[in-house]
């Protein structure tokens, strides 16, 4: 059962990530704007969502993913402080830029998943 949703379309930036989870021993699963929230699994803890993409950059999924008790990692090309504020307000845990995220990803997976 996975224990990392991914909210992520662009291929090689999915790609990356899962490689870096399963390296961690993480179980992976990829989501879109379709998966029922009902069908997250009860094990997963950690959602990283692409707020680059149209379909994701919203607070609302934020808001259900904290609502369901996982840690958020927000990854995006360019960071500005209203879009980070709001995102925060939602309850981003992490807002990171997308250039540094896959670097950082392990070391994110450690702190926030124990």
């Amino acid at each position: 059962m996975p224990e990392v949703l991914l909210f992520v379309k662009e291929f090689e930036l999915g790609s990356r990530l899962s490689s870096a989870c399963v390296d961690k021993n993480k179980d992976v699963e990829f989501s879109d704007e379709n998966t029922d929230p009902n069908s997250f699994s009860k094990l997963a803890k950690l959602a990283v969502v692409d707020m680059d993409e149209k379909q994701f950059s919203s607070v609302g999924l934020v808001a259900e993913l904290k609502r369901r008790g996982l840690k958020v990692i927000g990854t995006m090309s360019k960071i500005n402080n209203r879009e980070q504020l709001k995102l925060r307000a939602a309850g981003c845990d992490v807002i990171i830029p997308r250039s540094s995220l896959i670097k950082n990803i392990p070391n994110l997976l450690d702190e926030l998943l124990t």
